[in-house]
Parts: C-alpha cells; structure tokens; sequence
C-alpha cells in the first residue's frame, strides 16, 4: 500500500485545497483498500476502522497528503524569484460586488491558521517550519486531550503549539 497506492491517493496532493469532503473521500477510499485489498473483510462484519489500521500498519494517506502541502508551502514561500506560484498565492482577485454565501476556500487557507497571517515569513526559517509540520498534518484529525490540574481538557493538536 505505501509504495503503491499511497503515491496514487496523494498524486498532485499539495495543490489539494482540504476541503471536509476531500478529506472524508482520501479517508473513505483508503479504508476501503484495506478492507478489501489487505484483509478481506466485508463493512457487513462491523470491523472499527482502527482495528483495521492497527493490523496493516499502514501510513494515513490524508496525513501523507498534507505533508506533502506543507512542504510545498515552505518551498513556495523561500522563493526568491517571482514564480507564478508565489505570484498566485499572494494573488487576492478582483475587488467589487461580493457573491451570497461564504467566500471560496484558498489554497493557502489551510496553512493560515497555523502561524496566522505571517505564514511566509515564518516559513523562512526551515527548522522552524519541519518542527511545525506535525501539529498542521494532526491538526485536520483526531484531537489530544490535554490534563491541567486534574482535569481533561479536548483540544485540537494545533493549538497545543501555543500552549
């Protein structure tokens, strides 16, 4: 599966804008893989999808899939030149009457977040950026309870980067 279907789930992933409904499809596709590729099992048998993960031992595509957009994003920002890369994710669009409903997702609306609006500069420093890369690929997944003062907090591995 690594070195197989894995590449083939992730291809041309760090142009991906992580929308729930792209994640939940990498997630959904994967599963079925191993489901039936690996273990033979039918969604009949009510198998949990952990247990299916602990017995292949195998790397979550979608964590795969936003490694490879945060190493692009650190790429894109340490360019000196003006590539149209650069030029496009800096780009902001025509001004004027705005549509109904919320505005479209950006690529670079995924890494924001993360180091807020400065993302660019951040991404300069290469240490830096790789130290961050886990809590961005964890951060779009399972949460971390947090223990304070005898208490269990639920919080998103994202924000334990602050704490």
């Amino acid at each position: 599966m690594d070195t197989c279907i894995l590449p083939c789930l992730t291809y041309d992933a760090q142009t991906w804008i992580f929308t729930n409904k792209i994640s939940n499809k990498i997630r959904t596709c994967q599963r079925a893989m191993e489901r039936s590729m690996f273990l033979c099992l039918r969604k009949i048998e009510k198998i949990r999808s952990q247990e299916i993960r602990k017995k292949t031992k195998l790397r979550d595509a979608l964590h795969q899939a936003l490694k490879l957009k945060w190493s692009l994003a650190g790429h894109v920002a340490r360019c000196t030149d003006q590539r149209w890369t650069l030029k496009s994710t800096k780009w902001i669009g025509p001004q004027g009457n705005k549509k109904v409903g919320s505005p479209q997702k950006r690529w670079a609306d995924d890494i924001v977040p993360i180091e807020r609006k400065n993302w660019m500069q951040f991404a300069q420093d290469r240490e830096k950026w790789r130290k961050l890369e886990e809590a961005y690929t964890l951060a779009r997944g399972p949460y971390v309870y947090i223990y304070t003062n005898n208490k269990s907090v639920k919080t998103s591995v994202l924000l334990i980067h602050y704490i």
